[in-house]
């Protein structure tokens, strides 16, 4: 019996050691199969598994001045940023994971004190910014928990790498706002890529990280396409959970460089343009306590159309994007934040007055050499208006009106043109309105609108504003109002483009700030050519007689800007102008063009909400003066030393 058992167990034994041999067998013949067809691929899966790839920024493309000078660059510094290297199959591993994020959280806090830097992170923000996962941002995103950090930042981080996993510390170019404040509402600043932005302006199919930063205004938005480069990026050796091996700075390598966005070469003059802001600056100061808080100023070589200068006072410094804006400079930024250059339209006052002439001539209500007499005021059909000089100015042909500025000579346009006699016939106010005056408003706008008021001007900067017009019911005010600037609104850059067609003679040319789209290697991407976007309809005869009722303005005695420009060396005319605004405030302006005969430069400036009874070639004139000069290279004048 005991042999008839054993004899039976062998042979299970045999059966068995047959079963797991043949298994062997079938597992080598796998094993052979795979290494032999298949190696190549799985190996390649292997080694793509013990690397993990970090992104490397591309710097952005500098802004460059007309005379080769860079004006914003890109620095080298270091972003401090974190990777979830940690994977949750259920809800226990998930927590696990909550409290290694507290952990690093704890480690990292007191390695990045530092007393140069003003950005104090909380251990609750910097947990907020690691578990961030927002609908658009992967797992695998790195969050930036500190950007730009502090060379001594850096160097304690390094140190403790081996301890806070998912932590890199890496390489990468931020914007140099080089000059501060300088030209900050050309260039604009940059901020964080908004959910909007992401999805429907479609920056995920573009290149960027959610965690990028992009232009938010200026020319870094209107030129984002142009400015962003190419991502390069780095690989390191992981282990099976993706932090890396090595835990130093020669643990990484580059898989691909980044490359460089692309540079604008821009129209900008860096000394007109500095002498512009400091003349603002000065204005603005030299007024402090009263109503002004503003001033804005354009320069413009009227035969291109490219913008030599544009500034609007107060600036602000568009580094404070880059890193962390405190409570302190947002409160500086938000006063700062508008672009009163090309954003902001005030009522322009009597620098309109030149084109009035011009529509009341070529409409034939006037005659170029008929004398209109102003005692001091108008009567506007029951409404008595005053002259700016409640004086009078006596008889003035229309090249004197413009010279003298004088609202009675334009406030007698304006009713011709809007057939005053008739407003008490034909049924009354209402239907003369109908019949008369609206259709005078109607023309009278597409004269303004021929030279650029009152329409876009085309400058490639977002957010320009068109202007506006105000038409007031029942009243019979509106064509009289309209002839002298009031009950309208036009931008600094429109009075700059306007002033530039009328030098010109008659090309209403595009303002543009960026000349050449420029490679890393230096190949020309796109060349901007001046474009003229329309001709005038008023003569050339008609346009000299403006042009002579401006040289006036700044050459004759009678002129509101000659105690100024009349003796200056390049022989700039002008116009000044003076706006209510309804606010018991009032806007002034210059406008003009030099030299009279070969003009080279136009400009415009505004110091609005300006107390009520003071004179436009005091308030505007000093700012114009500066950008003159410093264009022509007058020297300043000598201060006075007390005697």
């Amino acid at each position: 019996m005991e042999k008839e058992t054993q004899s039976h167990l062998s042979g299970r034994l045999h059966i068995l050691f047959f079963i797991v041999f043949l298994g062997l067998v079938m597992l080598l013949l796998r094993l052979s199969y795979i290494q032999l067809q298949n190696g190549d691929k799985y190996e390649e899966l292997a080694e793509g598994n013990r690397y993990a790839q970090q992104v490397l920024p591309a710097p952005r493309g500098q802004f460059i001045d007309r005379n080769g000078e860079i004006l914003v660059t890109n620095k080298p510094s270091f972003t401090i940023q974190y990777t979830n290297p940690f994977t949750a199959k259920d809800e226990k591993e998930k927590k696990e994971i909550e409290k290694q994020i507290e952990l690093i959280a704890e480690r990292l806090l007191p390695l990045l004190e530092d007393p140069e830097d003003k950005e104090k992170l909380t251990k609750e923000k910097m947990i907020s910014i690691m578990r961030d996962i927002k609908p658009n941002m992967s797992r695998s995103t790195p969050r930036k928990i500190k950007t730009n950090a502090t060379d001594r930042q850096v160097a304690r981080i390094r140190e403790h790498l081996h301890e806070l996993p998912g932590i890199a510390v890496i390489p990468e170019a931020i914007r140099d706002y080089r000059l501060k404040t300088f030209g900050s509402h050309i260039f604009g600043y940059m901020n964080s890529i908004n959910d909007k932005m992401w999805n429907e302006l479609g920056y995920k199919n573009k290149g960027y990280l959610m965690t990028d930063k992009v232009g938010y205004t200026g020319l870094e938005k209107q030129y984002e396409e142009y400015l962003k480069g190419t991502h390069g990026a780095t690989r390191v050796e992981v282990n099976i959970h993706g932090d890396p091996i090595r835990r130093d700075k020669n643990s990484y390598f580059v898989e691909k460089k980044p490359i460089p966005g692309n540079d604008l070469i821009l129209t900008i003059d860096r000394k007109l343009q500095q002498a512009t802001e400091e003349a603002l600056a000065e204005r603005v100061n030299a007024l402090k306590g009263s109503t002004v808080k503003n001033a804005a100023a354009v320069a413009m070589d009227p035969n291109t159309g490219e913008v030599l200068a544009l500034a609007s006072y107060p600036a602000f410094d568009p580094n404070h994007w880059l890193d962390y804006l405190s409570d302190e400079e947002e409160k500086l930024f938000r006063p700062a934040e508008w672009n009163h250059a090309v954003e902001y339209p005030y009522e322009p006052g009597s620098t309109v007055k030149m084109l009035t002439t011009m529509i009341g001539l070529k409409e034939g209500v006037v005659k170029p050499d008929e004398k209109i007499f102003c005692p001091g005021g108008l009567d506007l059909s029951g409404y008595y208006a005053k002259c700016w000089d409640d004086r009078g100015h006596g008889y003035s042909n229309g090249r004197e009106a413009i010279a003298k500025s004088c609202n009675v000579y334009m406030y007698t346009i304006g009713k011709r043109l809007g057939k005053h006699q008739f407003i008490f016939q034909n049924g009354g106010v209402k239907n003369w309105m109908e019949k008369y005056d609206k259709p005078a408003f109607e023309k009278f706008k597409k004269y303004q609108n021929e030279f650029g008021l009152g329409v876009k001007t085309g400058i490639d900067l977002p957010f320009e504003s068109a202007g506006k017009y105000n038409y007031f019911e029942l009243a019979t005010t509106n064509m009289p109002f309209f002839a002298i600037g009031q009950n309208s609104n036009f931008t600094t850059l429109q009075l700059a483009q306007y002033v530039s067609t009328i030098a010109n003679g008659g090309k209403r040319l595009k303002p543009y700030l960026v000349q050449r789209i420029v490679s890393p290697e230096k190949k020309v991407i796109k060349e901007m050519k001046p474009e003229v976007l329309n001709q005038v309809s008023f003569s050339p005869e008609l346009l000299q007689y403006a042009r002579e009722g401006m040289w006036q303005v700044t050459h004759e005695p009678y002129g509101t800007a000659s105690y100024t420009f009349g003796k200056k060396p390049y022989n700039v005319a002008g116009k000044t102008g003076t706006a209510q605004t309804g606010r018991n405030t009032e806007n002034y302006w210059f406008v003009g063009f030099a030299p009279y005969e070969n003009p080279k430069i136009a400009i415009a400036v505004v110091v609005p909400e300006g107390k009520v009874g003071a004179h436009s070639y005091e308030m505007a004139g000093p700012i114009a003066e500066k950008m003159l000069d410093t264009f022509f290279g007058v020297p300043p004048k000598e201060e006075k030393k007390p005697q």
